[in-house]
């Protein structure tokens, strides 16, 4: 392929504490098959509290790489805005902080989003190798969860599609627009850029197996559980409310319904806590997430 046939790709990847790990996921992005001059990492620090800021700095004079510098933290959705808006490429793709990608990522990447009808693809996540796998990983990273258990060349729903390892035509972005910087906390961000994607393009999205993360994070279940209650007290009923259409994808039907009411209670919940510590089956885990989500949508936070 001639060098003026390899389209453009910017990586926006957003940083907020990962000291650990950040110079591990710069250095795969720098490490990537594919031309240096079509490839920018734009790396957006939002006001990072320990030395990721001062490690990011280090690539200041690599002409590869811009950093953008945020002086109050603002968010997940405000970070990749940020570099969503200093990248000038045909295609723009995201990468968490905490990932660490193969040298054949970013042409994973635009190989999908150069067939017909595809303008966003995501892919897939591991864990870290070196890390052990907890009860919570067993469940994040099972082969038969979300948008794996479609396999490629599939349009996949909204509700699957995850933007902390994905990419997208910039055109697509110009046309629905950017990350709601309102969702400031854990939660809800993806959802809402998704819905709209989707609803712009619902035989357009993708999942490929073959730009794969590693993701160097892991956190305990009883953490996920309380981000999760908080989204729901928060953002998740301003999506109910922002999309009454996708309303049963949202799982909004769960929330107040004699079925809500049934399956997700403290009982129910104590039950299943039980099986679990008797047989962890990883797929239980989804009810916990579930739960937590239900508990704080039944219990609106006070603005």
């Amino acid at each position: 392929m001639a060098m003026t046939e390899y389209p453009s790709l910017s990586v926006v990847v957003p940083c907020f504490n990962v000291e650990h790990v950040i110079s591990l996921c710069i250095d795969s992005l720098l490490h990537q098959d594919y031309p240096e001059i079509k490839l920018k990492i734009i790396v957006v620090d939002d006001k990072s509290t320990d030395n990721t800021l001062s490690i990011v700095e280090k690539y200041d004079e690599n002409p590869q790489i811009k950093i953008i510098r945020h002086f109050k933290n603002r968010g997940l959705s405000a970070a990749r805005n940020s570099g969503i808006k200093a990248a000038k490429s045909d295609y723009v793709g995201f990468l968490d902080s905490d990932m660490v990608v193969e040298n054949d990522w970013a042409s994973a990447f635009v190989r999908e989003l150069s067939k017909d009808g595809v303008v966003a693809c995501m892919g897939g996540m591991k864990l870290a190798t070196g890390l052990s796998e907890n009860r919570l990983d067993k469940y994040l990273y099972n082969p038969k969860r979300g948008a794996l258990k479609h396999g490629e060349n599939t349009p996949i729903r909204f509700k699957w599609f995850l933007f902390n390892n994905s990419a997208i035509k910039r055109e697509v972005i110009n046309e629905i627009g950017l990350f709601d910087e309102t969702i400031s906390t854990y939660g809800g961000e993806d959802t809402d850029f998704a819905i709209r994607l989707w609803d712009k393009f619902p035989e357009g999205l993708r999942f490929t197996s073959k730009a794969v993360g590693e993701h160097h994070h892991q956190r305990p279940l009883a953490e996920l559980q309380k981000k999760m209650e908080h989204y729901g007290s928060t953002t998740y009923l301003k999506l109910l409310e922002r999309y009454p259409r996708h309303y049963k994808d949202l799982a909004g039907d769960w929330v107040s319904t004699l079925k809500g009411k049934l399956v997700f209670n403290p009982l129910m919940n104590s039950i299943v806590k039980f099986v679990y510590f008797a047989i962890p089956v990883p797929y239980l885990v989804r009810y916990f997430i579930a739960y937590s989500l239900m508990q704080g949508a039944r219990n609106p936070a006070v603005e």
